[in-house]
């Protein structure tokens, strides 16, 4: 009689089920890989052109996923397809205009509506379009605004996260600020790229080599966008910057988009009214309740809010706003706040 629990078949059994279980796995594997191939191929090459150039250009502002839309284009496509999508950049030689900002001495008047129920003098508002959810901070004061830096830059370190430098400030409200190296996603946040000013010192950039957006202040607290230098912001008194952009409002003048007016992503701004007010906006983005927005989302935001000059900051899972020692906004990262080298800061109420 043979013995029903040999060993050797019982063994034979289990890497037969073994086997198929691979070969099923990888089968499923094949088979939605290429399913998703081929979605992504109807949508790549569908019937709606501007949904795919905002699709392409949204893939490429981000660190990973901008492998996407290189399956199916060859990199000369795909600039074309993002210049369809980008805001019109400003002439080098175009200055802004601080006359048309005017600070009026800060006071307690208790005519002022705005300011009545915020003695911090701060105030955030929600904002929500068709495809985001977002918030306007406005703080009151613009002197109290400017550039925090998580190192000198000069040693190596990693970037700091934002609620680690907000609470080394004693800040009262912070975003996150300008670039920095970010291959395939793993940048640290060890140093900026473009020129940085932080309280009155030059802490990176090139004296001579004009990045394409800076924005920052300068002594007389007026927001200051443009294509320049250091020698330049010299000259121009910056006490505080970080290279970015694209610029998206200029001495009033909103700045053009073509196609979709770029791609739906998180996004952070700066921008100033005439009053002197300093505007901060964050869109969370990448989420279910809010996918993101354009460049021309953010245009028409800081319009109706009365901009003057406004800029486009980091964005994506960069994109932070703390008040109050808490996070705003959703960040786009399952993993939180990345590590950044520059925010901006808005100091404390004087006692």
């Amino acid at each position: 009689m043979k013995n029903a629990n040999n060993p050797k078949k019982s063994k034979h059994k289990v890497l037969r089920i073994v086997f198929r279980a691979i070969v099923f796995i990888l089968v499923l594997a094949i088979y939605v890989g290429a399913s998703a191939y081929g979605v992504c191929a109807v949508v790549f090459w569908g019937p709606s052109p501007s949904f795919r150039n905002s699709l392409v250009a949204t893939a490429m502002e981000t660190s990973v996923g901008r492998i996407l839309p290189r399956l199916y284009f060859s990199s000369a496509e795909i600039d074309k397809l993002v210049e369809e999508t980008k805001v019109r950049e400003i002439d080098p030689d175009q200055d802004v205009d601080v006359s048309q900002i005017v600070i009026n001495p800060i006071t307690d008047s208790a005519d002022d509506d705005e300011w009545a129920d915020h003695p911090d003098g701060i105030r955030i508002e929600h904002v929500k379009g068709a495809t985001y959810n977002g918030y306007m901070m406005i703080i009151r004061d613009p002197s109290r605004v400017y550039v925090a830096t998580s190192s000198n830059f000069k040693n190596g370190q990693a970037g700091k996260k934002i609620m680690d430098v907000y609470e080394r400030e004693g800040a009262v409200a912070a975003i996150n600020g300008g670039g920095f190296p970010d291959a395939n996603g793993n940048g640290n946040g060890d140093v900026p790229t473009g020129l940085t000013f932080s309280k009155g010192v030059k802490v990176w950039g090139s004296d001579y080599t004009s990045d394409s957006g800076v924005v920052g202040f300068d002594t007389d607290n007026k927001l200051i966008v443009g294509t320049f230098s250091a020698a330049k912001a010299y000259k121009k008194n910056i006490r505080d910057c970080v290279a970015f952009g694209p610029i998206l409002v200029m001495n009033g003048e909103p700045m053009t988009t073509s196609g979709s007016g770029g791609s739906l992503n998180p996004r952070t701004g700066i921008g100033q009214r005439a009053d002197g007010a300093v505007l901060f906006l964050v869109i969370e983005g990448r989420i279910p309740t809010s996918l993101g927005a354009t460049y021309r989302d953010m245009i028409e935001l800081f319009v109706r809010f009365g901009a003057v000059n406004a800029c486009n900051l980091d964005g994506g899972s960069s994109t932070s706003l703390i008040y109050n020692g808490e996070h705003i906004n959703q960040s786009a990262s399952l993993y939180g706040p990345r590590r950044l080298p520059t925010f901006f800061m808005v100091r404390p109420l004087e006692e």
